[in-house]
């Protein structure tokens, strides 16, 4: 096995060993500890003593010290006998000895499987490792576990967790390069080879050497249970062994089968119910309903292999009779294995369509692994295919969608290959925001006339994606396309639709379609697709119909609470309403959740499901809770994926979320650069409520006394609300009349703004303006009344959640004293001078301009004038991309 399976804790060994000189590596049997000792040894620059145990010598007393002192020769006349030393000092004189080893480099001894010596030698090792804290020797010693009381008790210990579904993968993926050279293990065989790893790299490794290379690249019916050889045995001693004959019994029955009721074997096993209890409490058997199940997959193989042949075809017979007329997909299942006939393989794969919509996902694909095999000709399974690839992709399973997606597009019917592409097109947005090229999405004369309907659901799709991503033209083009044939639509058909009319109205200000598709909800609730419903909930949002938008969301997360891929992008949307009607404490509870869900997914192995929306509502929750240090990093990755996959409207979002930040933080100049960069990735949009980013614009050019260009940009805002109006665009129309006003006439036109922002869906709005008014107040010299209106604005902010910008409201900072974290290395920051320095870190650490003159005594001149040096030096232009350099990041915040 490769050395590199565990980096991290190898170099978490290393530093042990240098502060501790000793140290216990544990973890069960196929953890990965012998190749952690193998790498340590590959670096080690001194000399290194493998020293050898055997459990066989555990009976003879101090077998296992007198072996640590053969392999290092370490006595004088080699007549050291641990046996005829005296108890008090057996210590001491192995101490001397271990010390006595020649040669000036460092040495390692390593002891593995310390945990089999006889217990008269665990007790002496352990003494020496406590009492080795200096000098140049180094023991390591490996063992499954260390008790509190016992033997090796206190020593510095590394405990190797089981890794993660997703660094199992990654390392299916050397292996599979390790063994293979240029071969590229398929996504579905890592996934099945990391699943039934059960946590432990070793067992990757015997999966992979019993997996054939055409298995591997994921061209035949994949194997599951996965092989293993006999060597794997050790692993799975903890579930399997001392069992009861009922227990035995009955585990031999449930390895044959992904699934098994348990009413029939309640019925014919004796003593059924104590094995299930004993297995069970040992994890070897789980309960999904009124099924039985093996969790491991590694366990299952093992067991299912120490059958004989016939043992177990006549345990499928007697499967066979067991769930006959009452369990079909079972029965089904063992008849495979039996005496498989022509419709078997249909039938398979129909079950396995049913067990994928129960959300028995495992089961679900080996059945369709199953008809796969047992198939004689697979044009009979594409269509069944590519119904389960639907199904797999709403539940997150992107790997095995893609495998019965790539299947079903070789078949011979045109309306196949159509649908499986539409689906692809639509795993591969879900999980990069991209399109797949032209080539790919494209459709033929003979597809168009053979498969009508088909067609038209790749051109909406297709369709829905462009609007997704802003590309409204493109998606209008689209919808015509599709619309032309429109007397071949199904359901489906018309939903897409209707979903992609939606959503360019409401692009357009216009709200007619969306509450049509709102009606048409209510009235067919039980027939209403999840892409669909998501149209209408963004259309009522955008067109401002948010309590309509809210109850859609309650509908379609109710609907489809187990489909994780449509549950995200419904918290997403939700996510979304909040953030607009400012409500920053449900908007972060939603934001944390999806975080999470999203964390865990990526430890799982799966895709994160619209990582766009993820990040930049990431960035959102951190800035808004005052962890603007912390959002640079999470702004710079949202850039990136912006970049790299051409999303201009992601990137118009992420700058406006960073104008938006540093305007309400009094960083009018560098809120003003983030703003104007919204303008023309912004052009194809009509609506100005769908990115709301021409209001803080404005004010930024008021703030730095550009008022001629916002009075332009103003009068521009007024005809767009001429065409899109809603209530936020004249709120915000309102609040930049003010702001341009002169005399009394702003101080009425603020008045009536206020007044304006009554309802509770503006109250983030109303504050905003208060804001805006304190700030024009404090120009005019009107220092008592403009606290007041700041009052009045943290008020408002504290109420919706935004405790941070209310207490920079208040006291002009938005975090507490920060302590100033230590500087990360950058290449140019020796360029800058002491003085220069110092305002660089109070800036990282949150401090505004003020402040910072406040804190080195300087006037707010000098501070931004060495500020400006520092942009000019380290290559940045504002003070968020100067932050997100100061995290590490090598590419700036915004591109």
């Amino acid at each position: 096995m490769r050395q590199v399976i565990r980096r991290k804790e190898v170099g978490d060994l290393r530093s042990l060993l240098s502060r501790h000189r000793s140290a216990a590596l544990t973890g069960g049997f196929g953890t990965g500890r012998r190749s952690i000792l193998r790498a340590l040894e590959s670096e080690w620059e001194g000399t290194v003593i493998r020293v050898a145990s055997s459990p066989f010598d555990e009976d003879s007393l101090f077998s296992g010290i007198g072996g640590l002192l053969a392999a290092v020769s370490a006595s004088a006349d080699g007549s050291l006998d641990p046996a005829e030393l005296a108890a008090d000092e057996i210590v001491p004189s192995i101490m001397t000895a271990l010390r006595s080893i020649p040669g000036e480099e460092d040495t390692l001894i390593l002891v593995p499987n310390a945990d089999e010596m006889d217990m008269d030698s665990q007790r002496v090792l352990g003494q020496v490792l406590r009492r080795l804290k200096t000098g140049r020797l180094h023991i390591v010693i490996t063992a499954r576990s260390i008790d509190d009381d016992g033997p090796f008790a206190s020593v510095p210990e590394i405990e190797l967790a089981e890794l993660s579904i997703a660094e199992l993968i990654e390392l299916a993926r050397d292996l599979a390069l390790a063994r293979f050279g240029h071969t590229m293990i398929a996504e579905e065989a890592a996934q099945i080879a990391a699943h039934a790893a059960s946590g432990r790299p070793l067992a990757v490794s015997h999966i992979l050497e019993e997996m054939a290379p055409s298995e591997m690249r994921g061209e035949i019916a994949l194997s599951i249970p996965v092989r293993v050889g006999p060597a794997s045995r050790p692993m799975i001693a903890d579930y399997v062994e001392g069992l009861t004959p009922e227990a035995d019994a009955l585990l031999r029955c449930l390895s044959l089968s992904p699934l098994t009721p348990l009413r029939p074997l309640a019925r014919r096993m004796p003593g059924f119910w104590e094995a299930v209890d004993e297995l069970e409490s040992r994890g070897t058997i789980e309960r999904r309903g009124a099924f039985l199940r093996i969790p491991h997959g590694f366990v299952r193989a093992m067991v299912q292999q120490s059958m004989g042949a016939s043992e177990r075809r006549r345990t499928h017979l007697t499967m066979v009779e067991d769930c006959a007329d009452t369990w079909p997909q079972v029965e089904a299942w063992h008849v495979s294995f039996v005496d498989p006939g022509e419709e078997t393989a249909q039938h398979l794969a129909a079950h396995a369509l049913g067990l994928v919509r129960r959300e028995l996902t495992a089961g679900g694909v080996e059945f369709a692994e199953r008809a796969i095999r047992v198939c004689n000709d697979l044009e009979e399974l594409r269509g069944q295919l590519v119904e389960i690839a639907e199904t797999l992709s709403d539940h997150g399973q992107f790997a095995f969608s893609r495998r019965y997606v790539r299947i079903a597009s070789r078949s011979n019917r045109a309306a196949v290959v159509v649908r499986a592409r539409a689906l692809e097109v639509r795993n591969v947005f879900l999980e990069t925001q991209t399109l797949p090229s032209s080539l790919f999405t494209s459709w033929s004369r003979d597809e168009s006339e053979q498969a009508p309907s088909e067609v038209a659901r790749l051109q909406l799709t297709l369709a829905l994606c462009h609007c997704e991503r802003g590309e409204f033209p493109r998606a209008q083009e689209l919808l015509a396309l599709a619309e032309a044939t429109s007397e071949h639509f199904r359901a489906g058909e018309q939903q897409l639709a209707q979903a992609v009319r939606i959503l360019l109205d409401s692009n357009s200000g216009e709200d007619g379609s969306a509450l049509a598709g709102f009606a048409s909800l209510q009235e067919h609730q039980d027939s209403i697709r999840p892409s669909f419903g998501l149209a209408v909930a963004t259309g009522l949002i955008l067109t401002e119909h948010y309590e309509a938008a809210a109850a859609v969301l309650d509908h379609i997360g109710e609907t489809c609470a187990a489909n994780r891929v449509w549950k995200r992008q419904v918290d997403c949307v939700r996510a979304d309403l909040e953030v607009r009607l400012g409500r920053v404490s449900q908007a972060v509870a939603i934001i944390d959740r999806i975080i999470a869900e999203s964390a865990a997914d990526k430890s799982r192995g799966l895709a994160v499901v619209r990582r766009d929306r993820t990040l930049l509502l990431h960035a959102w929750k951190l800035l808004l809770t005052g962890r603007a240090g912390e959002a640079g990093s999470v702004e710079e990755q949202t850039a990136a994926l912006a970049s790299a996959t051409n999303n201009q409207p992601l990137l118009a979002e992420l700058n406006a979320l960073q104008g938006r930040y540093l305007l309400r933080t009094d960083c009018p100049a560098e809120a003003l650069g983030h703003l104007r960069r919204c303008e023309p990735l912004s052009a194809a949009v009509t609506n100005p409520n769908v990115r709301r980013f021409e209001g803080d614009l404005i004010e930024a050019l008021v703030g730095v006394g550009r008022r001629e260009h916002a009075t332009l940009l103003l009068q521009k805002l007024r005809d767009r609300a001429k065409v899109c109006p809603s209530r936020w665009v004249d709120l915000v129309v309102g609040r930049s009349e003010a702001l341009l006003a002169a005399g009394e006439t702003a101080t009425d036109l603020f008045g009536r703004t206020l007044r304006q922002a009554s309802t509770s869906e503006l109250v983030f709005e109303k504050a905003v303006t208060h804001a805006a008014f304190a700030s024009r107040l404090t120009d005019n010299g009107s220092k008592l009344r403009a606290r007041e209106q700041r009052l009045a604005a943290a008020a408002l902010l504290r109420e919706v959640g935004a405790g941070r910008l209310a207490e920079h409201l208040s006291n002009g900072q938005i975090v507490e004293e920060p302590k100033v974290p230590t500087m990360p290395g950058l290449p140019r920051l020796g360029e800058l001078s002491d003085e220069e320095l110092k305002v660089v870190e109070l800036v990282r650490a949150g401090l505004k301009n003020r402040e910072i003159s406040e804190r080195i005594f300087v006037s707010l001149r000098t501070v931004e004038l060495r500020l400006t040096a520092v942009y000019r030096k380290l290559d940045v232009g504002s003070r968020t991309e100067l932050v997100s350099r100061l995290a590490g990041n090598p590419r700036l915040a915004a591109v």
